[in-house]
């Protein structure tokens, strides 16, 4: 790929940003590569031709960018100050030899699905999650979750995710939602905390719209942030969203379950307690 411009949204408040920071614009001089740094969440930019985002940070700095750009089709590729990360591809010492990668044309786009969500207050879109919660201490609500063949459940309890497949790792994962692997296209309902028996997460066709209907007042988190507050007898579209992120994955990144099995233990047998690494059978 032919890099004539770099965008960079950089979490400055990490150790070691900015030096890799000057590094990158360095490495970009010595190319003739023009560099801008996003100091912003509407910034003005060009679709231009060879134009690549630099997510310096860890996964939230990715979802930052994924944000900022969410119309555009320009790749992003994610550079992690610390350690592994799901949307991270690289790790910041290794950022310039990544973008060497970058243009001897030794990475994949991966096209991740975004979702939409509408209603009378608002409307955007995401690329992990839109979250459905009261708006009490308690955070109690009642909400009804509808598709094209009618009513799924209703849900009275703490809320719903409504989550991609690479939102499936984050909230959806710590609420008891299954791991689906990206780039899968699909939408993800989850329950927060239902006060009901047999209510389970549930996967649902990327093409189809869901429909929420408020039967309190919630608030709407987007990728994590406020969005707004909706009142009683509410409705909230989801739906596939017409722009996907599209996330540079390097050649040589770690795999979707290395990453799981670093950060989570995923399928770990020598990490579980008691496990001596060998099988004995008992006398």
């Amino acid at each position: 790929m032919k890099i004539s411009r770099i965008y960079i949204v950089a979490n400055t408040s990490k150790e070691g940003s900015l030096r890799t920071l000057a590094v990158l614009k360095a490495w970009a001089q010595l190319k003739q590569i023009e560099t801008i740094l996003i100091d912003s969440d509407r910034p003005s930019f060009s679709e231009a031709e060879g134009a690549l985002v630099v997510a310096l940070g860890g996964d939230g700095t990715v979802l930052r960018a994924a944000s900022v750009f969410a119309d555009s089709v320009i790749p992003i590729l994610g550079a992690n100050l610390g350690s592994l990360g799901f949307l991270t591809q690289v790790k910041a010492p290794s950022l310039t030899s990544a973008l060497e990668g970058v243009l001897r044309d030794s990475f994949v786009i991966e096209e991740r699905m975004r979702l939409s969500y509408s209603s009378s207050a608002g409307s955007g879109t995401v690329l992990n999650d839109v979250v459905i919660t009261g708006t009490s201490a308690l955070r109690f609500c009642e909400l009804e979750l509808l598709w094209s063949d009618g009513v799924v459940a209703s849900y009275p309890g703490d809320g719903l995710i409504l989550s991609t497949a690479t939102g499936a790792t984050a909230y959806n994962l710590s609420a008891g939602g299954p791991v689906i692997v990206p780039p899968a296209a699909c939408i993800l309902a989850t329950p927060l905390a239902v006060h009901k028996l047999g209510i389970l997460p549930a996967i649902f066709p990327a093409e189809e719209v869901l429909l929420v209907r408020t039967h309190t007042q919630v608030s709407i988190y987007a990728d994590g942030d406020l969005a707004f507050d909706l009142p009683p007898d509410a409705k909230i579209t989801i739906k596939r969203a017409s722009t996907p992120t599209r996330l540079v994955r390097m050649a040589n990144a770690p795999t979707f379950f290395h990453v799981l099995r670093e950060k989570l233990n995923w399928g770990d047998e020598s990490k579980r307690e008691g496990n001596s690494g060998s099988s004995h059978r008992q006398a």
